[in-house]
């Protein structure tokens, strides 16, 4: 039942691609932090694993569940975290499990929850989505520029927010609805998608093809990256 109750709690649907992240993302109804192992992953296994938000006081992440218990779970993120970091783990919005991160290997973490959860109710409780619809990647708000070609008009907009699948734009074109678009983000490639919805000055751009948790993650080191590098020479132009 549990098995069952994971399979379409993180996938939304049942399914080979489900069955193999199952077989790959470990549960347990004990209170102990999973530990990294040595497991090795094919990466047709690793692009169907559930994936998290992490949301700490300085930011946020995007992580892939690889093991979870009533106590805690182990994550592979974006990038380097800290022992005894203050972490928000959420699967979807009314679904948030604080907790704090108790062991660190290059990009993996542990993370124990402040209270034990009950994994059954936490997957049975999923939000539930209309008849096709798929439960929707978490998002992570970040602020960034972007070029948006439309039909043969260049936009030049900023981001509010991306995930996996796709991403929230300001645009003032209301008229922009179920047109194919290519976004341009800074270090990252051009991207075809479809805009799905507008509503007060921002619009959802829905990706043809959805990015790698690999290229997420280049591409968000590569952007904390340049803001160090801009933060420190600010800090040594300030001091003149």
């Amino acid at each position: 039942m549990l098995g069952e109750l994971f399979r379409r709690g993180f996938g939304g649907r049942t399914g080979r691609t489900d069955d193999l992240a199952f077989e790959t993302t470990t549960f347990s109804l004990n209170t102990d932090v999973p530990r990294p192992d040595d497991r090795r992953v094919e990466q047709r296994i690793l692009a169907v694993l559930p994936m998290a938000k992490l949301v700490m006081g300085q930011g946020q992440d995007l992580c892939r569940v690889r093991n979870i218990s009533a106590g805690g779970l182990m994550a592979e993120t974006t990038r380097s975290h800290s022992i005894g970091e203050k972490v928000r783990v959420e699967f979807s919005f009314n679904q948030q499990l604080p907790g704090e991160i108790v062991w660190t290997r290059d990009t993996s973490c542990g993370i124990k929850f402040d209270q034990d959860s009950d994994l059954r109710e936490l997957l049975a409780n999923r939000p539930k989505r209309g008849k096709g619809l798929k439960p929707r990647p978490p998002r992570l708000d970040i602020t960034c520029t972007a070029e948006l070609f439309i039909e043969g008009v260049l936009y030049r907009t900023e981001v509010q927010d991306i995930s996996l699948g796709g991403l929230k734009v300001a645009i003032s074109d209301w008229n922009c609805v179920n047109k194919k678009v290519v976004v341009t983000l800074e270090s990252l490639r051009p991207v075809k998608g479809i805009i799905r919805w507008y509503k007060a000055g921002y619009a959802g751009v829905v990706f043809n093809r959805q990015l790698s948790f690999e290229e997420l993650a280049e591409w968000m080191g590569k952007r904390v990256e340049i803001a160090s590098l801009k933060a420190g020479a600010w800090t040594k132009t300030s001091r003149y």
